[in-house]
C-alpha cells in the first residue's frame, strides 16, 4: 500500500525528500562552525624568533654613489700654439708646480728679453738723472745713442726680411697664383692613388677679403723693400723715422691679414689620415709665420724704444736733470717694468702646469701638434683624497647626520661630510657627500659607482631589529608582530617599522631584546590558539 501511495504521489514525495536533505545539511554546517578544536588538534604550528638575535645598528643603504677626487684639475691651453714638449704619460705621479706640457714660446722669450733690456736701460737712465751729468757720462750716452740707432736700422731690415720670408716662403703655399693679380685661397695636396686635390674654405666672403689683402701685400712688400734699401748708417733722424713709421704700418697690416686668414686655415680638414698630416704641417707653418711677423713688430718697437730712450738720455745729460725729468725717468722705469711683467705673464701661459699633487688621468697631444686656446690638454687627480657623491630619498634624509660613519663597497670606510639642505623638486632626493677615510683592497677608484651604508641617527642606542619581513603583519592602520602567551594564544605586539632591506625590514620600536615573536604571520590572527614547534 505504501508503495502504491508513493507511485501515486511520486512527484510530491521527491520534492519533500530534497527539502529534508537540505535542511539536514544546513543544521550540520551551523553546528560545525561553533566547534573549536583543541590546540593539540589545530593543524597550525609556528616557530618563534628571539628579537635579540636580530638586533643590529640600523643603516641607510644607498646605491649608485659616484667616486670623485677631492683634488682634481682639468688643464686647458691658454693660448694657441704648437706643442714643444710633453713631459708626462698617463698614470704618472706629478707634484704641484710641475710642467706637464710645454707650448712653443721662442717669440715670447725674445720679446721678454727685449723688454728686460728696455727696463735695464730705463733704470740706468733714471740713475744717471738722479746722479747728475758728467763729461764722461755724456760721451757714453752719445755712444749708446749711436748703438741704439744701428740696432734700430738692423731691426727695420730684419723685420722686412722676416716678413718677406713669412709671406713668400710660407703664406704663399696657401694660395693658387699667389703673386699674381687674382690669388685664390686654397692648398694643393697630393692624395695617394687619386692625384692632387685642392682644399678650400667654404667661407667665400672671408676668402675674398683675404685674397684681396694678399694681392695688396705684394705691393706693400715692394715699396717697403725700396725704403729699407735707402737706409744707411748715416741716415738722418727724419729719414729713420720715416722708414720706421712705414715698417710699423706694414707689419700691422700683415698681422691683420694673417688674423683674417687664420679661420680659413683652421677650417681646412679631411678624414684621410695621410692628407690630414700634410694639412696639419701647413697649419704649423702658418702658425710659425704668424708668430714671426708678430715677433718682428715687438722687436721693432723694442728697438724703437731703445733708440728713443738713448736719445732722451743724451738730451737729459746735455741739459742737466730737473725734478720733472727725474719724475719722467721714474715713469719710464715703471712703464718698462709693466712691459716685462706682461711678457712674463705671456710666457707663463705657454706652460701647462699641475696645480696639485696627483696622478695624470688625461693627456692629449703630441710634439708638433697645434692646440687652440681652450683645448683640454691634461687632467690630474689625487687618488689618495676621495669623495663619494650619492643621493638620499626624502624618507631616508631625516635619519642621516653629518659625520655619520659609512661603509663603502666591500672594505672602504668614510664619514658623511655634507648633506644638502633640501631635496630636488623633481627627483625628491638630496645630495650626500661622503669623505673616504680608509680605502682598503680592493681599492675604489675615481669614476667608480659604489653602494654605501650610512649609520642611522642614534642607531647604536636604540632597540633596532632587522627582521624577516614575513614576521610583521600590516593590516589597515596597524603594524604588529605576533607572540604566544602562556595559554598558547597569539597576541599582538604593536611595532614601528622603517627601511626595507631586501626581504628584511627594520623594526625601530615596540620590541625588546627578550621578545619572542612568530617567525611568519602569514595566515595567522591574534586570539588564535596555536602550537609552538620550536
Amino acid at each position: 500500500m505504501f508503495l502504491d501511495l508513493i507511485k501515486k504521489h511520486k512527484l510530491t514525495f521527491l520534492f519533500s525528500t530534497v527539502a529534508v536533505a537540505l535542511l539536514v545539511m544546513a543544521v550540520a554546517n551551523r553546528v560545525n562552525k561553533n566547534i573549536v578544536l583543541p590546540a593539540s588538534q589545530n593543524p597550525a604550528g609556528v616557530s618563534l624568533l628571539r628579537a635579540s638575535d636580530y638586533r643590529q645598528a640600523r643603516t641607510i643603504d644607498l646605491e649608485n654613489g659616484t667616486v670623485e677626487s677631492l683634488g682634481q684639475a682639468d688643464l686647458k691651453a691658454q693660448i694657441s700654439a704648437p706643442i714643444a714638449q710633453v713631459s708626462v704619460r698617463l698614470g704618472d705621479r706629478v707634484v704641484a708646480g710641475q710642467t706637464l706640457v710645454q707650448l712653443q714660446n721662442n717669440d715670447t722669450k725674445a720679446q721678454l728679453e727685449q723688454a728686460l733690456a728696455g727696463l735695464r736701460s730705463a733704470q740706468a737712465r733714471l740713475e744717471e738723472l738722479q746722479r747728475g751729468s758728467r763729461p764722461e757720462d755724456i760721451a757714453v750716452s752719445q755712444t749708446s745713442l749711436e748703438e741704439a740707432k744701428m740696432a734700430l736700422i738692423n731691426s727695420v731690415k730684419d723685420a722686412y726680411a722676416k716678413s718677406d720670408d713669412a709671406i713668400h716662403n710660407h703664406i704663399d703655399k696657401f694660395f693658387i697664383n699667389p703673386r699674381q693679380n687674382s690669388p685664390v685661397f686654397g692648398i694643393e695636396v697630393a692624395i695617394p692613388g687619386a692625384g692632387k686635390t685642392v682644399f678650400k674654405s667654404s667661407d667665400l666672403e672671408l676668402a675674398a677679403v683675404v685674397q684681396k689683402k694678399k694681392y695688396e701685400t705684394e705691393a706693400i712688400l715692394s715699396d717697403w723693400q725700396a725704403a729699407v734699401n735707402k737706409l744707411v748708417d748715416a741716415s738722418t733722424e727724419a729719414e729713420l723715422e720715416t722708414v720706421l713709421t712705414l715698417s710699423e704700418k706694414n707689419l700691422k697690416y700683415e698681422i691683420d691679414f694673417l688674423n683674417d686668414m687664420a679661420p680659413l686655415v683652421n677650417s681646412l680638414s679631411t678624414d684621410n689620415a695621410t692628407v690630414k698630416a700634410a694639412i696639419d704641417s701647413y697649419k704649423t707653418e702658418f702658425s710659425a709665420a704668424r708668430g714671426t711677423v708678430s715677433g718682428s713688430l715687438a722687436s721693432l718697437q723694442g728697438a724703437q724704444t731703445g733708440w728713443l730712450t738713448a736719445s732722451k738720455n743724451l738730451e737729459y745729460k746735455l741739459a742737466g736733470s730737473s725734478a720733472e725729468q727725474i719724475e719722467q725717468g721714474k715713469a719710464s722705469v715703471a712703464q718698462a717694468q709693466a712691459a716685462v711683467d706682461n711678457f712674463k705673464a705671456a710666457l707663463a701661459k705657454t706652460a701647462i702646469i699641475s696645480p696639485i699633487d696627483g696622478e695624470i688621468s688625461y693627456i692629449n697631444g703630441n710634439v708638433g701638434e697645434y692646440v687652440s686656446a681652450g683645448t683640454l690638454v691634461a687632467g690630474v687627480v689625487n687618488p689618495g683624497a676621495l669623495r663619494i657623491k650619492t643621493y638620499a630619498s626624502e624618507n631616508d634624509l631625516p635619519e642621516i647626520s653629518q659625520d655619520a660613519a659609512v661603509t663603502i663597497a666591500a672594505n672602504a670606510q668614510g664619514i658623511v661630510e655634507t648633506i644638502a639642505p633640501a631635496v630636488d623638486n623633481q627627483t625628491k632626493k638630496a645630495e650626500i657627500n661622503i669623505i673616504v677615510v680608509k680605502n682598503s683592497d680592493p681599492k675604489i677608484v675615481v669614476g667608480q659607482n659604489v653602494g654605501v651604508k650610512i649609520a642611522a641617527k642614534n642607531s647604536e642606542a636604540g632597540q633596532y631589529f632587522l627582521l624577516p619581513i614575513e614576521a610583521i603583519q600590516f593590516t589597515g592602520n596597524e603594524t604588529y608582530a605576533l607572540s604566544v602567551d602562556d595559554r598558547s594564544t597569539l597576541v599582538k605586539i604593536p611595532v614601528v617599522t622603517s627601511q626595507i632591506i631586501g626581504e628584511k625590514i627594520y623594526v625601530v620600536s615596540g620590541l625588546q631584546n627578550d621578545s619572542s615573536i612568530v617567525s611568519s604571520v602569514r595566515g595567522l590572527e591574534a586570539g588564535q590558539t596555536i602550537t609552538v614547534r620550536n
